[in-house]
């Protein structure tokens, strides 16, 4: 191969790999709720609709997300996040709340679905290619972030891996494990940040160990 096709070739390959880079970045910062019309009706059974409502993340409410996870958020989470008011008839009945997370191997997408109280009813992962995703997506696993509130330890003090006193981490799985409990974390707080009116202070009914930050 000559110098010059060889030049072009890493060139190529450059610009894919930039590109690839941006439209994540971008996905982090705006993730989308890609089944709406299904996924709303398995984790509100009683819905009979919903709608969007359009949140600002500005530099001010930035620091105070970091100050409470002990965390810098990634560059691209200051911006819009959109949540999707649940409704029975005319009656918000809960919250759900896409929102991305970086991994190992790229973007990981949840969809949150919280109580007006603030209790987690449950997630989902739209998209990931983390090792373990499949372990993390199994009722058993799952069912251990339900009715868990801000009052929970979902990691470590000062950090994104998960509490594993709290939560049982599956085998060859805790770096993905580690991203759905950081996740659940901001998520929780971005919720009673936003929507006070609704997630007001409420008893944790799940079992818990440890002191949440």
């Amino acid at each position: 191969m000559s110098n010059k096709k060889c030049i072009c070739v890493v060139s190529a390959f450059t610009l894919w790999m930039l590109l690839s880079y941006f439209l994540e970045s971008s996905e982090a910062a705006m993730c989308a709720f890609r089944n709406p019309d299904r996924d709303v009706y398995i984790m509100f059974p009683e819905a009979t609709g919903y709608r969007s409502v359009i949140k600002v993340l500005d530099k001010k409410l930035k620091k105070k997300v970091e100050k409470y996870l002990g965390q810098k958020l990634d560059f691209d989470e200051i911006g819009e996040f959109t949540f999707f008011l649940v409704l029975k008839d005319e009656e918000v009945i809960g919250m759900i709340h896409p929102h991305a997370e970086r991994g190992r191997y790229g973007i990981v997408e949840m969809v949150w679905a919280f109580t007006l109280d603030g209790k987690i009813i449950d997630y989902n992962i739209q998209r990931s290619r983390e090792r373990g995703t499949d372990k993390v997506t199994r009722k058993e696993f799952r069912r251990q972030f339900r009715n868990k509130t801000l009052k929970a330890a979902f990691t470590e003090t000062n950090s994104k891996k998960i509490n594993s006193t709290l939560f049982k981490v599956s085998e060859k799985a805790e770096k993905v494990s580690s991203i759905v409990a950081y996740s659940a974390k901001k998520n929780l707080f971005l919720y009673k940040l936003y929507f006070p009116e609704y997630n007001k202070d409420t008893k944790d009914d799940s079992k818990e160990k440890g002191k949440n930050k």
